[in-house]
């Protein structure tokens, strides 16, 4: 079964919306709760896909979830934890990324973890090497087997000294996840210090663990031999806070998200304003809209925190199509991500993607023939069409340039923004937004 949502443009996004727990940060901290030898409660959780998934794969292991959707609270109880049958873990094989994160703690946990061959967006090279090489370095040892891979480690994880190429988030975690409990001292240089690594480590400490993170990228972990549990609030969805400011700003509109933190979404309000963006600043949540007058044109680039994120370009790329000039923007992090752009255009807007480096520092695409920069050109009027879902992100910012486009809109695969944005047709509909919801097989 799949969904098909026909959008009727034109009409400003207005009125409220709450934003709940980071997608980039309760999955982990749900893992994370299978170290523990008590229950641990999450707090704050959105309903979206991929809290199913890791559900679903810690009761395959003999973790008991209970859930609490009103008040958004997950308590989980690894006590019973266990071996899965590798036929049940292989249902939810090409849904997530996450289960790679799940093989330290499960080693730590029962001795061995079998990993299903993996999905996820399909924005640029994520491989898993970076993940497997870390637990090889811990001590673990891989094996490829019809399916997946089995990872075991029979004199138990003891600590490393990892270097990372580059700040990837998912191997940061990964050796977060794996050092915790591991004999001995962990030292990783390179390391991501995202917002929702940084609760990683709260999480972890509440748990028992000790880290430290450097000023230089320098995580250090010392080992412990047992953890307890944690109670922790997850904090807030920086990248739904975004992508609905963008949506203010795209279809003319006014939305206060509630939710919305300024304090990890600082570099993101400043290019905001200087895109011509409005915003009153809350304790509770902050208020987007557009101000009435022209939009900017602007230069940017994609970084790891506390650059501009990744996940930020997207929607407003959308944004940007309604500036009066011409705006570059530069993604350093991945290396597919415009493939939305396709869409864009045939909507209308006026967009060239690039194999060079159109930023002020070269980067690591550049040399390796990847379309990494584009030159957007406006203001251009949407018109409505019919529309893919290639990506989480995308998928969102192919929603708001229906919304603000003239004529209809068809698109499809939308489930794959269920991933990331909790209730979404619910809240576009709170927002008065005119549309239509049809399932076919």
């Amino acid at each position: 079964m799949s969904s098909v949502l026909t959008i009727r443009g034109g009409v400003p996004l207005t009125g409220r919306v709450s934003v709940r727990g980071a997608k980039n940060l309760v999955p982990k901290a749900m893992v994370a709760a299978l170290l523990g030898n008590e229950p641990s409660v999450l707090r704050n959780v959105p309903e979206i896909k991929d809290v199913e998934v890791v559900t679903s794969l810690l009761q395959l292991h003999g973790v008991t979830v209970e859930k609490d959707p009103v008040n958004g609270d997950l308590t989980l109880d690894p006590k019973a934890a266990k071996t899965a049958p590798s036929t049940a873990i292989d249902a939810h094989a090409g849904d997530s990324r996450i289960p790679i994160l799940l093989c330290g703690p499960l080693i730590h946990a029962i001795g061995e973890a079998f990993i299903p061959d993996l999905g996820g967006c399909k924005i640029g090279d994520r491989p898993i090497d970076y993940h497997l090489d870390v637990l090889r370095q811990f001590g673990a040892v891989v094996e490829k087997r019809p399916g997946g891979i089995h990872i075991s480690a029979p004199k138990g994880l003891h600590g490393a000294k990892i270097s990372l190429p580059y700040p990837s988030v998912g191997a940061t975690e990964q050796v977060l996840l794996s050092a915790t409990r591991a004999e001995g001292i962990t030292e990783l240089s390179g390391a991501a210090t995202e917002p929702e690594i940084i609760d990683l480590i709260a999480v972890l400490q509440k748990m028992g663990a000790i880290i430290s993170v450097q000023t230089d990228r320098t995580i250090r972990i010392e080992g412990v031999r047992d953890l307890g549990g944690y109670n922790h609030r997850a904090l807030s969805d920086r990248n739904e806070s975004a992508s609905w400011a963008s949506a203010a700003l795209v279809t003319r509109g006014d939305i206060f998200v509630e939710g919305a933190s300024q304090r990890d979404m600082m570099t993101f309000l400043n290019t905001y304003r200087k895109v011509g963006g409005g915003m009153d600043i809350g304790e509770d949540g902050i208020r987007f809209y557009h101000k009435g007058g022209k939009l900017n044109p602007l230069v940017l680039e994609t970084d790891v925190h506390p650059g501009f994120m990744t996940d930020w370009q997207q929607p407003l790329v959308v944004a940007l199509t309604q500036a009066e000039g011409v705006s570059i923007v530069h993604e350093t992090v991945y290396e597919n991500r415009f493939g939305f752009t396709d869409a864009l255009i045939r909507m209308g807007a006026s967009i060239q993607v690039h194999r060079e480096c159109l930023g002020s520092v070269p980067c690591r695409f550049g040399q390796r023939n990847f379309l990494h920069s584009a030159v957007i050109s406006g203001p251009t009027q949407l018109k409505g069409t019919d529309i893919d879902v290639p990506d989480l992100r995308g998928g969102f910012s192919h929603l708001i340039a229906a919304l603000a486009a003239s004529g209809t809109s068809r698109v499809t695969g939308i489930d794959i923004i269920n991933r990331g944005y909790e209730r979404f047709t619910e809240k576009l509909a709170g927002l008065g937004a005119d549309f239509d919801i049809t399932t076919t097989k």
